[in-house]
């Protein structure tokens, strides 16, 4: 009979069904049609591939995600020293005024020129002493001068926080281009490795019933050698 050999056992072609219905069982319990490279060797290759980039994408994210937080606080810390420079702009119009107390106010400005120095170089990102970023404000001296130096610091401050905007828009529209990539990379690899659950419970319905086929015929046979050996003896 076809498929079963001469000698009471089960032919080659039931081992055959035997392996690809287990190969059935095994996609449908991973979700992956390529489970080793006997399953399909360069579609494994490429699933590997597509699997190394992913990776790399993602860390290549999270390092300019990384860098796009440091900026964000960077800004902060420029953000309160150009808060610092308006509320010293403040004191150094109220001082000139004529009507109040420069010395009174004194205090507050020094306090002011402190932070703000602090801030900036923090802002900048330098080592920087604070007098490089604005010098002693003497409320009791000139208004015109200590204006010219608020509104000098205002500008180099602008300036940083203007670049380190810009820089974090490049480094932003880089991590979405990953993003992006990553999305179709994992599109492909479904594609390529996922199990199509139709096509293997349909397979693995066919091999379960040529191997329920084959086990009748063999038995059918064993029984029919059983019958001839009982009319021998």
């Amino acid at each position: 009979m076809p498929g079963i050999n001469d000698f009471g056992g089960f032919s080659p072609s039931f081992s055959s069904n035997n392996r690809e219905l287990n190969d059935s069982f095994r996609q449908l319990s991973s979700g992956s049609r390529i489970n080793s490279a006997a399953d399909d060797a360069a579609g494994l290759a490429q699933d590997t591939r597509f699997d190394s980039q992913i990776r790399e994408n993602t860390v290549l994210s999270r390092n300019l995600g990384d860098q796009i937080g440091l900026n964000q606080i960077s800004e902060g810390y420029l953000k309160g020293a150009l808060e610092g420079v308006a509320r010293a702009r403040e004191l150094v119009l109220q001082a000139g005024n004529g009507t109040s107390d420069a010395a009174s106010l004194q205090p507050e400005a020094d306090n002011i020129v402190e932070t703000v120095n602090d801030l900036a170089a923090q802002g900048f990102g330098t080592e920087a002493e604070a007098e490089a970023f604005l010098s002693e404000l003497n409320l009791s001296g000139s208004v015109e001068d200590n204006l010219t130096a608020l509104d000098d610091l205002q500008g180099r401050l602008l300036e940083r926080a203007s670049d380190l905007g810009a820089q974090s828009n490049g480094l932003e529209a880089r991590v979405n281009n990953y993003e992006v990539s990553s999305i179709n990379l994992s599109a492909a690899k479904s594609r390529l490795s996922d199990t199509d659950y139709a096509q293997a419970v349909s397979e693995k319905s066919k091999q379960q019933t040529l191997q329920q086929v084959q086990i009748t015929l063999q038995k059918e046979k064993n029984e029919q050698a059983g019958a001839i050996i009982d009319q021998l003896i």
